[in-house]
């Protein structure tokens, strides 16, 4: 193991963690169980490697589709590369492991904000694995990589948080039997991989940077996704410090 991969999965573990801790405390009237707490943690870091080897057989084993994206605009090019090698296959697996983990745990999430802690913490697992398998080698560039995307490390976490949110007021609607239950689903699901597909084509799937004729384009794409999504994630952590109280309080027991 690599000072590199050492250093990004200590940093990750530090940040996610403290991240997930503090929420689990806030919960109203009491925080969820150990095995609750957990157990999705350990799920969050399978579904990297499942999601992973899909990435790889749905774009980077498939020659023709890579050949027919090389002949796109640039752009186009990063978008469909971005939904496609991990957009997509990401962030379908991570909502398939929350819907199986609340199937199971059904008797025990209380009410919407467990959804959300859920969520948390499948993106905090899935974080631990990405994040040690891109740290990289010792060298300078690796290392400033490896750093760069510390920036916007919580990011799987604020993406399932909002995964976990709309799938808890959709269970929440169901309990009460009102209000639409496929519009939460759609949200859940097709937000995150709208937002993670943008942030992968601006930043590491660019290939605006490496067009002479689109450099300038593709940095300001860079500054805007190394800038953009920090402050997006910032914003949806202190969303959900303040909206504690009101998504305990919309309780799944009448089910």
């Amino acid at each position: 193991m690599t000072l590199s991969t050492i250093l990004s999965l200590l940093i990750t573990v530090l940040v996610c963690g403290i991240l997930y801790y503090r929420m689990i405390k806030r919960e109203i009237p009491k925080p969820i169980g150990w095995i609750q707490a957990l157990v999705p943690v350990a799920l969050g870091m399978a579904t990297m490697e499942i999601s992973g080897f899909i990435g790889v057989k749905l774009f980077f084993a498939n020659a023709a589709l890579r050949t027919e994206v090389d002949q796109m605009p640039s752009l186009m090019g990063s978008v469909v590369s971005a939904f496609m090698a991990a957009g997509m296959p990401e962030e379908v697996i991570k909502f398939i492991a929350i819907i199986i983990f609340a199937g199971f745990f059904k008797p025990r999430i209380r009410n919407v904000y467990e959804y959300i802690l859920l969520g948390a913490a499948i993106g905090f697992g899935f974080t631990i694995m990405e994040e040690t398998a891109y740290s990289g080698d010792d060298t300078g560039i690796e290392m400033v990589y490896m750093l760069l995307r510390k920036i916007s490390v919580p990011a799987h976490m604020a993406l399932n948080m909002l995964m976990g949110e709309f799938i808890g007021i959709a269970k929440y609607r169901k309990a009460l039997n009102k209000g639409s239950l496929a519009s939460c689903y759609f949200i859940a699901l097709f937000v995150p991989m709208l937002i993670h597909t943008l942030y992968d084509a601006f930043t590491a799937l660019n290939r605006l940077v490496v067009n002479p004729d689109s450099f300038i384009s593709g940095i300001i794409l860079v500054l805007i996704g190394f800038i953009g999504f920090p402050v997006w994630i910032i914003y949806m952590l202190i969303r959900y410090k303040k909206k504690t109280g009101e998504f305990c309080s919309m309780s799944l027991l009448q089910e």
